[in-house]
């Protein structure tokens, strides 16, 4: 369940542009940046809801069970008592106020009405669902949503584990340590330079994985050139990540 919540936090990453960024502006106009309303406060959602948090987003986690909801308090996060399928629970939750919402129940039905809801009475531009059985992703994109099949994580990290042994643990250790963030670059500093001559510009401890462009992504080689609004992906140490979000997208 816990690999879920990574896979999760990996698509949020890549679908919010700049959410670990949302605290440092949050804190220079002195205001509270759009909710990410997370339904199901289950390990899942509860994992998702910390790793969000930890990179400055604004976390609700929406659930009606008695024991989870304590469970949810105890960890600290902020929880609203309801039922995520209901239009006026989601309202309550300020769901006509979130950026994202993300349906992390485990039935596949309630996620599915959770979605029709998120997109058709609230407008929010960017759903992501849990999908329990893979049979059921198409009806979820049908409705523009973006999911995550818990079958086919599993799967894959299950055949990591026998095939790619070294990248299953680093994986792990990753969900411990380290960190994702998508970037998009701003820096003045940055624009115009090739991966390879940005030298102590991109921290120790982090590396850039994946660019995006236009629409479309690669992974760069050493003479590729950063542009202005590239989205880059940089992995690695949590504060080495936290650096280079800083260093390639300073706020004034």
């Amino acid at each position: 369940t816990l690999l879920v919540g990574t896979v999760f936090l990996v698509i949020i990453t890549t679908a919010v542009v700049e959410g670990g960024f949302a605290r440092y502006i949050a804190e220079y106009l002195d205001v509270i940046p759009m909710r990410v309303c997370i339904v199901g406060g289950g390990q899942v959602g509860r994992s998702l809801a910390e790793r969000l948090e930890d990179r400055g987003e604004n976390v609700v986690i929406i659930d009606n069970d008695e024991a989870t909801i304590e469970r949810v308090r105890e960890a600290g996060y902020t929880v609203h008592i309801g039922d995520g399928t209901s239009t006026d629970a989601l309202q309550a939750a300020g769901a006509e106020n979130a950026k994202i919402v993300v349906a992390a129940t485990g039935d596949d039905d309630a996620n599915l009405l959770i979605s029709q809801l998120a997109r058709s009475k609230f407008d929010v531009e960017t759903v992501i669902s849990r999908v329990n059985k893979s049979d059921n992703v198409d009806a979820f994109e049908n409705l523009g949503v973006r999911t995550i099949s818990s079958t086919l994580a599993t799967a894959w990290a299950l055949d990591n584990a026998i095939e790619r042994p070294a990248l299953s643990n680093w994986m792990t250790e990753l969900e411990r340590s380290g960190d994702v963030q998508e970037i998009e670059i701003t820096a003045e500093s940055i624009v115009g330079r090739t991966i390879s001559d940005l030298g102590d510009a991109l921290p120790d401890g982090c590396l850039i994985a994946l660019v995006g462009r236009d629409g479309a992504s690669q992974v760069p080689d050493g003479s590729f050139e950063l542009e202005h609004g590239d989205h880059i992906t940089v992995l690695g140490r949590k504060e080495a990540v936290k650096q280079a979000l800083e260093r390639f997208h300073p706020h004034d």
